[in-house]
C-alpha cells in the first residue's frame, strides 16, 4: 500500500509534534554527557590539568562558617521616613 501525500504529511507532522513533547529526564541528560566526555577522551585523550583548575576546585571545597551564620530573614530592613508615612499613615 502506497501512502498519499497528505498521510506521509500526516505522518510526519504526528512524529513531529510527539517529538516536541519528549520532556529530558536528568538520566536522559546524565547518558548524554557520559557519551559526550567519552567522544571527548576519545578524540583528546586525558587532558593535563592546569593549576588554575586545581585552584578553582580547591576552592569549592573550603567551608566558611560565616556563610552560615547570615540568616538574611532576621535582619530587619531598614524603612525611610516616607516608606514609614505609607505604611504608617
Amino acid at each position: 500500500m502506497e501512502l498519499t501525500q497528505e498521510q506521509r504529511i500526516a505522518i510526519i507532522r504526528h512524529a513531529a509534534e510527539s517529538s516536541n513533547k519528549v520532556i529530558k529526564t536528568k538520566s536522559v541528560e546524565d547518558f548524554i554527557a557520559d557519551i559526550k566526555s567519552e567522544e571527548f577522551f576519545g578524540e583528546h585523550g586525558l587532558v593535563e590539568a592546569k593549576q588554575d583548575d586545581l585552584n578553582e576546585e580547591i576552592s569549592l571545597t573550603t567551608h566558611s562558617p560565616i556563610a552560615e551564620s547570615i540568616d538574611e530573614e532576621e535582619e530587619s530592613i531598614g524603612m525611610s521616613d516616607e516608606m514609614k508615612g505609607v505604611y504608617h499613615g
